[in-house]
This record gives C-alpha cells, sequence and structure tokens, in this order.
C-alpha cells in the first residue's frame, strides 16, 4: 500500500519556535512497516532539530489522518511485546511505577496496547483504564478486565496516575496531549512518560543514524529542558534508563561491537548503547 509522507513541520512541533537546522536523512524509504502494516512512502524522511528548545523531530512523515487510520486498523498486539512489565521494563523503571501505584490509586495508561503495564498496576489494587486506538488491543485489555477507550474524549473521570510509554515520539501534537492529561489528573496527580532520549550519548554519535529514528511511527524527541520549562507540569524526575531490558547489554558487548563497526565499516546506528538512551520522564500536575 503506497503512502504519502510529504507532511512537513513549518516550525517546531514542540515549542513553536521558527528557527530549525536539517541533521540528516534518515535511513528508512520505500517499503516500511507501520505498526503491524506494509506501506510504501514516497519521500526520503529527514531529522531536523529545534534552535530555541533544542528538541528534534522528523520531517516528510505521513499525515495525520493516515496514520491514525493505521493504527487503528493495525495488530498492534502482535508486533510488541507482552513480556509481563516487571521482565520488560528496567528494574530501575519498575521501581519508580511501583512507588506511584503503591496507594491503590486510578490509573490511566494511554497507548497500553495489550495492557502489561495495567496488569502490574492492578497487581496493587489500582483501578485501572487504557486508552488504545487499536480496536484488537482494546479488546484484548477489556478481556483482561481493564477499562478501554478509543479516545479521551469518552473518558469521564479523573486519575491519581497517568501513564504514556513508548507514546510521546508517535504524537503530532504534545501540547494538547499535556493538556489533556493535566485535565484528567487530580490535584497533584502525576503523569509518568518513557521515550527515548536523543541527547543520550549513543543517539548524539549515531545521529542521524540511531535505530530509534528510523520508524515511520516515531516523529517528535523532546528532551529534558522542554519538559523543565512546561507551564502545568512540573518536572519531578528524569531517570535515564533503557527502553526494555534487553537493551542494556554488558560493556565488553558495547567495545566488541565497536571494534567491529572499525573493522568492517558499519555505520553506528546506537546499538548496542554505550549508556542509557530513554529516559523516564514524571511530570507533576500544577494547578
Amino acid at each position: 500500500m503506497e503512502v504519502e509522507n510529504n507532511f512537513r513541520w513549518e516550525s517546531c512541533p514542540l515549542c513553536g519556535a521558527i528557527e530549525m537546522r536539517e541533521i540528516g536523512i534518515l535511513d528508512y524509504c520505500g517499503s516500511v512497516q507501520f505498526s503491524t502494516q506494509k506501506i510504501d512512502l514516497k519521500h526520503k524522511p529527514e531529522i531536523w532539530a529545534c534552535t530555541g528548545c533544542k528538541s528534534e523531530f522528523t520531517q516528510n512523515i505521513i499525515p495525520e489522518t493516515i496514520a491514525q487510520a493505521l493504527y487503528s486498523n493495525s495488530q498492534a498486539g502482535d508486533r510488541w511485546s507482552k513480556t509481563p512489565f516487571v521482565e520488560y521494563k528496567t528494574d530501575e523503571v519498575v521501581s519508580v511505577m511501583a512507588e506511584l501505584f503503591k496507594r491503590g490509586c486510578r490509573v490511566l495508561d494511554v497507548g497500553c496496547n495489550t495492557g502489561e503495564l495495567l496488569d502490574y498496576a492492578r497487581s496493587f489494587g489500582c483501578q485501572t483504564a487504557g486508552l488504545e486506538y487499536s480496536r484488537k488491543s482494546r479488546e484484548i485489555i477489556q478481556d483482561k478486565g481493564h477499562d478501554a477507550y478509543e479516545s479521551f474524549d469518552h473518558l469521564d473521570r479523573q486519575f491519581e496516575v497517568i501513564t504514556a510509554f513508548d507514546l510521546v515520539e508517535h504524537l503530532y501534537n504534545v501540547s494538547d496531549f499535556l493538556d489533556r492529561c493535566h485535565a484528567k489528573l487530580v490535584t497533584g496527580g502525576v503523569l509518568a512518560i518513557l521515550t527515548g532520549d536523543v541527547k543520550s550519548k549513543s543517539a548524539v554519535r549515531a545521529k542521524a543514524h540511531w535505530w530509534y529514528l528510523q520508524y515511520p511511527e516515531h516523529i517528535v524527541y523532546p528532551v529534558r529542558t522542554y519538559f523543565e520549562k512546561l507551564d502545568n507540569f512540573r518536572l519531578q524526575t528524569w531517570l535515564a534508563t533503557y527502553g526494555a531490558q534487553g537493551y542494556n547489554r554488558p560493556c565488553y558487548r558495547v567495545w566488541l561491537s565497536r571494534i567491529k563497526s572499525l573493522l568492517t565499516g558499519r555505520i553506528y546506528n546506537g546499538l548496542p548503547s554505550s549508556g542509557p538512551d530513554h529516559a523516564l520522564v514524571v511530570l507533576q500536575k500544577k494547578d
């Protein structure tokens, strides 16, 4: 299926600044996988940086309405891991989430896929609900006993904790998402975000070849200063980590990979990572 990917940001999609610069051409084009659907892209994607907030973003992306339709019809549970949360995510991430869930609070997971994070929250006695575009994934989490919704518009209550793991990088309007989360949080509630860190050592070294940039679904990459300057949230925690436990490789594996790259001339794509390349961001609601 051929899909047009001619959407370009005229200003930074995160802070709105108009001063931007191109970093390089990304490594994917033509036939690619978007969630679980095979598509063909017409244009070569590029990675750009904002000179204001220092965040980065992709140019030549799929228009939002088309992307939403692709997500809705995808079988996301067939692509992403169904491993229990405590086994899949790093120990430090699990520890932070345990602290947030320990009081048996109301939890909303946005982009919940098949509900592994919600399963973990429920083990603490939390009341759990998930937001998910994929119809198939909503059916799965409902079968598990979690409430399932397609969008914020269908929610009629507030939560103590909202989570958004591996989601923000997919968003066309991060500011609107944060506003919606703010509205659905109780006073003092928290929003926990897990996303890639474009300022990590591996990402900076790999530049446009960084593995995390090579997904047509990934389009924005906010940095720490962006979160620090939010008007309606206070940055409570910035924890350097990995996207999953499996990416945390021993140091000798990293050095062996570097030596192999030098001998073969292979371009470094950030894997194995020379350190944490994700961040767990915990934001507390301001009133």
